[in-house]
């Protein structure tokens, strides 16, 4: 740029600074914009070098852009000085504006520092404003918010030898912050277009991501071998049925459509109602029935998960149901070999303890004896001799205070332990069989669950199993 004295300045001056300052603004990418901003100071401003500096995140400068000399820009590109040492560049020499004007008269105690700059040696200058090769001219690069110390520091602009040999006057100081300010923007506005297709990088792949999820949990939810379902958590509809996999469907023998318009608590067996609600609250485990299309109930394992929004909280439950109707037909084949005999089919001697027991914990009250006495013994001496069928229950056994009528109204027989066989008018499956377990009271006439652990067994009966006689062993 020719020196032009103000107020008269070329017309072709004005349009060369036009041109660079809209390049600058043109560039795409970061990259371009800073390589754009130092060839504008050589092309436009009259400069044969400069050089872009550039603040990186962690406050230090780097060399990101050289124009006019490919030697200096190989030597020079790509380092990086401190920041303190920059701050004590922008803090000495003359304040022309914005920009800083450090003569080589006192820009030798910078030679030792850190901060990239290329050296040449030169005679003194002939008159004042003769450009020296060891002076230094700074524009620095303050971004949105103001200049100076009010805005944020960006970068700085370095610049040397002046085509005309001159250090700049007024107006050439003037171009020169115009197009530093111009350029400040322009990297600013660069950033924030990195920073954006940065964030919408960032943004597409969280959103493939985001898809891929969703795909996958769809596909384990339809696909999954047990039951599941997506069910409102709180409000009136807590419990509805939001969307269920064809594995529950086939499990209830209900469409889909249909699911969505019922709750689990209007699915569940009445009995188990409690278990529901409790394990809904509490996102557990528990066993129960669910109701089929035909009327029929089936055990399943119903496990909830509570998913949980960070900002509304708990917003539905996924619950997995499980088909363990097989298994549970099992544990009752299990109980009932446990309790039964394999032979005849008739409950064990275990089995008939257990519900002597629970029996006798039932009676009203006891009638008072004077010594305990075997129901076999009693059997043998009344039971026969009275005309008793085998599977008879027991008559009054002709001693005193072996009867009673409770107030309910049906009359209870006693052994004289004080145990009550009494007559009922509702018979168990299982009530025939009562009288063959020997039941002795503790001698403190306190029921312990130990009775018929003692005594002799009955005398043995002759049972046909298949119309073939069978006779009972002692055990």
């Amino acid at each position: 740029m020719e020196t032009d004295s103000e107020p008269y300045v070329r017309l072709a001056t004005l349009r060369k600074l036009h041109e660079v300052m809209a390049d600058i603004h043109t560039a795409r990418s970061l990259a371009d914009t800073l390589q754009t901003v130092a060839d504008g100071v050589v092309n436009g401003l009259g400069y044969e070098l400069a050089a872009v500096n550039l603040v990186r995140p962690d406050g230090h400068l780097v060399v990101a852009a050289l124009a006019g000399d490919a030697t200096v820009e190989a030597m020079m590109a790509g380092r990086v000085g401190s920041r303190s040492a920059w701050n004590r560049r922008l803090n000495m020499g003359e304040a022309w504006g914005d920009l800083r004007f450090i003569s080589h008269t006192e820009g030798w105690v910078l030679d030792g520092d850190d901060v990239p700059q290329w050296r040449a040696d030169g005679p003194e200058p002939r008159f004042e404003d003769e450009w020296h090769p060891a002076d230094r001219l700074f524009a620095p690069l303050y971004g949105p918010g103001g200049s100076g110390s009010s805005g944020e520091l960006i970068g700085v602009i370095s610049v040397d030898r002046p085509r005309n040999g001159r250090r700049p006057g007024a107006w050439g100081r003037e171009a020169l912050q115009m197009y530093a300010f111009q350029a400040a923007t322009a990297i600013s506005n660069a950033r924030l277009r990195a920073n954006m297709q940065r964030a919408l990088v960032r943004l597409e792949r969280d959103q493939q991501a985001l898809r891929a999820s969703e795909e996958s949990f769809r596909q384990a939810f339809e696909y999954a071998p047990s039951g599941m379902a997506i069910a409102e958590m709180g409000g009136d509809q807590h419990g509805r049925i939001l969307r269920c996999n064809d594995a529950l469907c086939r499990l209830l023998g209900r469409p889909a459509a249909s699911m969505r318009r019922y709750s689990f608590s209007d699915l569940v067996h009445p009995e188990d109602i409690s278990t529901l609600l409790r394990t809904s609250a509490e996102g557990g485990r528990a066993e129960l029935r669910l109701g089929r299309r035909d009327g029929t109930y089936v055990w399943v394992s119903l496990r909830n998960s509570v998913v949980a929004d960070a900002a509304d909280g708990p917003r539905f439950l996924l619950t997995h149901v499980e088909d363990i109707e097989e298994r549970k037909r099992r544990e009752l084949q299990l109980a009932h070999r446990a309790s039964h005999d394999a032979l005849t089919g008739l409950p064990n001697s275990a089995e008939l303890r257990s519900r002597l027991s629970a029996r006798l914990c039932q009676r009203p009250y006891a009638a008072a004896a004077d010594a305990a006495e075997s129901v076999d013994a009693a059997h043998g001496q009344y039971g026969e001799s009275a005309g008793f069928g085998e599977h008879a229950a027991f008559g009054v056994f002709g001693q005193a205070g072996l009867t009673d009528t409770p107030p309910g109204g049906h009359p209870a027989v006693y052994d004289t332990g004080g145990h009550g066989f009494g007559s009922h008018s509702a018979r168990g499956p299982y009530d025939g069989f009562d009288h063959h377990v020997h039941t002795v009271a503790p001698a403190d006439g306190t029921d312990d669950g130990t009775k018929g652990a003692r005594g002799p067994l009955l005398r043995p009966r002759r049972l046909q199993v298949d119309q073939r006689p069978v006779r009972a062993q002692r055990r």
